[in-house]
């Protein structure tokens, strides 16, 4: 959104990867275990090295580089949640003040009485 144009904007599934894998890097066994027993992964595709993000998505800011890092993450357990990503400091620059901190749980109170209603 930043961009005005999608990040990864493929075609069909294999360029979709391939366009994912241009900027975040060809995905391998340090940053995403067990990637090669994917059904749809080949040790075969080509080998790109991590772009950084700060080029790929110029007008953004420290926070935002750093949420979307989070966010872009290949391995889903080291993937930010997107409840903790609507705490990080992106989301609160005048609260955080440009910080790299944010609250590890969140203290929202919701009341979810009416969702189900």
């Amino acid at each position: 959104m930043v961009n005005r144009k999608p990040l990864f904007a493929g075609d069909s599934e294999i360029d979709q990867i391939f366009k994912i894998s241009k900027i975040l890097g060809t995905p391998t066994e340090e940053v995403w275990p067990e990637v090669n027993h994917l059904s749809n992964f080949s040790t075969n595709f080509p080998k790109w090295s991590k772009q950084p993000l700060e080029t790929v998505v110029p007008d953004l800011d420290a926070n935002g580089i750093q949420l979307l890092e989070l966010l872009l993450a290949y391995d889903p357990i080291g993937r930010i949640s997107a409840k903790r990503a609507l705490l990080h400091p992106y989301f609160h620059e005048d609260e955080y003040s440009h910080t790299s901190e944010y609250p590890q749980q969140s203290t929202m109170q919701v009341d979810s009485s009416s969702i189900f209603a």
